[in-house]
């Protein structure tokens, strides 16, 4: 009876420790939804998602893009620095933007631009065409802007918890003057003891 009783007692405790939270099992959530694992000492990929939507509807209401040259406007994405604790690929932010840009017509990447190139296939491509035309220049795009940016953070703390602000910056320069087109900041501030799930 005694070893009957133990048994019981231990799978009791089994069943009690699986099902507690730390033991969930891996499940989908959609990417960016509240669902997700906020970390106040991080950017988080509801973050990104976040600014780049952001900082696309701020561009898109200008009308900037519309007033280029080219149509539609030709873009050189630029260095976007990471000034952060947190390590991950600053590049998301700009490629959440471009692909909206690019996919709706209202923009186009330069991506042969430069010594180095984002696709150096292409570039090559345009110098060898150039090459069997007899020309000798080298073929240079001629873009209206170029995209750049800055992401920054502020830590504080009091007792246990933490504070995290952090700082998303994109400027759009018009090449042609030289002079800003557009900028927009979009600001995450984070708060709590822990990381948790869900916001």
């Amino acid at each position: 009876m005694r070893i009957r009783t133990a048994s019981i007692a231990v799978l009791a405790s089994l069943a009690a420790f699986l099902a507690a939270p730390g033991c969930e099992r891996a499940r989908y959530v959609e990417t960016g939804s509240p669902e997700g694992i906020i970390s106040v000492n991080d950017v988080d990929f509801q973050d990104i998602l976040k600014a780049s939507s952001g900082m696309l509807e701020s561009l898109g209401q200008t009308g900037v893009l519309k007033t280029a040259k080219n149509k539609p406007a030709q873009l050189i994405i630029g260095d976007v620095v990471n000034d952060t604790s947190s390590r991950f690929d600053v590049g998301e932010v700009t490629y959440r933007m471009r692909e909206q840009l690019v996919n709706s017509g209202q923009a186009t990447v330069v991506t042969t631009f430069g010594t180095t190139p984002e696709d150096k296939q292409a570039q090559e491509v345009l110098r060898r065409e150039k090459f069997l035309k007899g020309e000798t220049v080298e073929p240079l795009p001629d873009p209206d802007f170029s995209l750049t940016g800055k992401i920054t953070q502020v830590k504080r703390s009091a007792g246990g918890t933490k504070q995290a602000t952090y700082t998303f910056r994109l400027t759009l320069t018009n090449l042609r003057t030289g002079l800003e087109a557009w900028t927009k900041t979009v600001d995450m501030t984070k708060m709590g003891n822990k990381n948790a799930v869900g916001f």
